[in-house]
């Protein structure tokens, strides 16, 4: 199927280039800080067992793990102790903090040395989804109609797996299950209601072995040739995520209007019905519900569906036999990129002349076919295969060397733009090419003739200029803010896409706080808005679930379908905030307030750094406050910041052993 494009550029008329920076000033703790203390210890981050192999982006996603969750009512937040007790505290400006106890989780044995962490997601003001951090989900509910002695029970069970899905060695010091919650909502279709809820998980794959075939190739697999670059392919790659869509129907004593229970029985077992699954090499950063049966999911580099997507787009009966995606075999090419280009080199195994290759390069994708070359074509053939971003066709060449070596150099169309993979779908070929190899085919492209460039030398291109910059290829330092997010806009029944954003387009800054429960039941289709790098700013986009009007400026042709359901729309912005977090090497969370009138940036000890939005759109200064919660440490140590959630004008913080509230008007 092929994807709209969602348009993710900033309006200009909301940047403003004026502005000089923020004025720092210190929050007095006394009168902006209340702390309480806890009675029990707060479930926080485990520690890594020696071998324990996780990816970046699990190690990521568990560094940053918000540990504190919105409430079913306005100014109540839930968070899980070490004991897998799930407490419910309301906050107030005006009174002391409130706590209940709302349900012990079981605490289910599992034989990994690691597993996800326990979760907490509001379903309505009287039901409560719990995560136990394995594979098991509890339905809580109101068990007292009076909110004095408020009382909760668990109505219903069910498993989010067919048993623990286990990544890494099968040794039980270093496998782990780690199921993440990326979203639950309650769903009402006619007369029942049911939970439609996201999961990921990572799972193990085939890995490249020596010879640089893969596992489950078989036998008589041919091996690979011996390309500059081959051994870094065949290093061992992370195993995929799998992004698992989940509907679980409740039964009718859920739908009953009056909550009240006599006496206490045991959980019902609910059978949750997998939907759809989708593939990535990432967890997603984004996923939330829109009208119509429709979500949006944001994931660093894309995702894949599950043998439900195909291409739309006709071939030609000559065309029949070829492939619409190079074959996924990490050793038909190598590649490497600059801020500003891209190269990909095919070394062919039989020589070819100019004239036998047919090579046809388009904003968005490549046909490559070549004539009276049987053995190339069937190898290397392929038809209009998509490009993880837009290129300046005009502007990009190719050429063959000796009759094998075939080089492509695309000129990108946003320049800056890193491209995760070179095709839109990630076949497992990372970009390693040395740079010193790279700078070399670069200069030999300098230094070609017009007899080499094909036809392409009437269309006027420019003369290509020598990379000047080393490509760092390690991916371990590569944050997440500022990676490039690919959004989707997803049928909730078959998860096939009706509109995607271009790999490389918006690059994640950060998420915004969740509203309330209450909003968000009367936000008629809002979506949560995303914070996303524009130069040194941070951009807020929101998502318009309503159909028809796109923002002004927005080609229905190129960017937007006319009547998509869901569209983005740039509606305010953070001056400089890309690159003040930038510097913030200790920061564990970063959020921005949907209503833009804070970004908040809270380091793993100690620092809350409150950022205010400028007066008006054309202030050069807008005031910065740091709350120093050192001074509240215990047995001499100060607490680590487990979570931080927005509720009004009060920021609230958990942390091991207490519950810090921070009143932003006085800070």
């Amino acid at each position: 199927m092929s994807y709209t494009i969602l348009d993710f550029e900033p309006d200009t008329a909301l940047l403003n280039p004026h502005f000089d920076g923020y004025k720092l000033r210190l929050a007095e703790s006394d009168d902006a800080t209340t702390i309480y203390s806890l009675e029990s210890v707060t479930a926080g981050p485990q520690k890594l067992p020696s071998g324990a192999q996780l990816s970046y982006d699990e190690t990521y996603f568990r560094v940053h793990y918000n540990h504190l969750f919105i409430g079913p009512r306005d100014c109540t937040f839930i968070f899980i102790d070490s004991a897998g007790v799930a407490h419910m505290i309301s906050v107030d400006k005006q009174g002391p903090l409130q706590t209940i106890v709302l349900f012990a989780i079981p605490q289910q044995e599992s034989d990994s040395a690691l597993t996800g962490y326990p979760g907490a997601y509001s379903l309505s003001e009287s039901l409560i989804l719990l995560f136990d951090g394995v594979e098991n989900m509890y339905m809580v509910q109101q068990a007292s109609a009076t909110r004095e002695r408020e009382q909760w029970s668990a109505i219903g069970v069910f498993c989010i797996g067919s048993g623990p899905i286990a990544a890494g060695s099968a040794e039980s010091h270093t496998r782990r299950t780690m199921h993440s919650i990326l979203g639950a909502a309650l769903e009402h279709e006619a007369a029942r209601k049911s939970i439609r809820l996201h999961a990921c998980c990572q799972v193990d794959r085939p890995t490249e072995t020596a010879a640089g075939q893969s596992g489950d190739r078989g036998v008589g697999a041919c091996p690979s040739p011996a390309l500059p670059g081959a051994a870094a392919l065949r290093q061992k790659t992370p195993p995929p995520f799998c992004i698992k869509a989940m509907q679980v129907d409740l039964p009718q004593l859920v739908c009953d209007t009056d909550f009240q229970v006599t006496q206490p029985r045991e959980p019902a077992t609910l059978y949750p019905r997998i939907v759809h699954t989708l593939r990535s090499h990432a967890i997603p950063v984004y996923c939330e519900n829109a009208v119509g049966d429709m979500y949006v999911l944001g994931v660093r580099d894309g995702v894949e569906l599950d043998g439900t997507e195909s291409a739309s787009r006709p071939h030609s009966p000559s065309e029949a036999s070829l492939p619409a995606v190079p074959p996924h075999i990490p050793d038909l090419y190598y590649w490497s990129q600059t801020p500003s280009d891209v190269t990909m080199c095919i070394e062919l195994p039989a020589s070819v002349s100019a004239q036998q290759v047919q090579c046809v390069l388009t904003r968005l994708a490549i046909t490559l076919r070549f004539s009276e070359a049987p053995e190339c074509e069937a190898k290397y053939g392929f038809n209009h295969a998509m490009l993880c971003d837009e290129i300046v066709a005009d502007e990009s060449v190719w050429t063959i060397e000796n009759g094998r070596l075939l080089t492509l150099y695309l000129q990108k169309s946003r320049e800056g733009a890193r491209w995760p993979t070179l095709f839109n779908k990630d076949d497992g070929v990372l970009e390693t090419m040395d740079p010193n190899e790279f700078a070399a085919i670069r200069e030999r492209l300098q230094q070609l003739t017009s007899d080499s460039l094909d036809l392409r030398r009437s269309a006027g291109v420019p003369a290509l200029t020598l990379a000047t910059e080393t490509v760092d290829l390690d991916s371990d330092e590569i944050e997440q803010e500022g990676s490039s997010v690919v959004f989707s806009v997803r049928d909730w029944r078959t998860g096939v896409a009706s509109a995607s954003s271009v790999a490389g387009s918006p690059n994640w800054l950060c998420s915004s706080f969740p509203r309330p429960l209450s909003q968000r039941q009367e936000s008629n289709g809002e979506l949560p808005p995303v914070c996303l790098r524009f130069d040194i700013d941070g951009a807020m986009f929101g998502f318009n679930s309503n159909t028809g009007a796109m923002h002004a400026g927005t080609s229905t042709s190129t960017n937007v379908r006319a009547g998509a359901s869901v569209c983005p729309q740039h509606y305010g912005t953070f001056a400089a905030l890309s690159y003040i977090q930038a510097s913030k090497r200790e920061k564990r969370f970063m959020y921005v307030d949907p209503d833009m009138t804070v970004a908040v940036l809270a380091e793993t000890q100690r620092r809350i750094y409150v950022y205010h939005q400028a007066v008006s759109a054309s202030s050069n200064t807008a005031a910065q406050s740091v709350v120093d919660l050192g001074n509240a440490a215990v047995a001499g140590e100060t607490e680590e910041v487990l979570g931080i959630q927005l509720s009004g004008r009060m920021l609230v913080v958990l942390r091991e052993h207490s519950i810090c509230t921070i009143d932003l008007d006085r800070c």
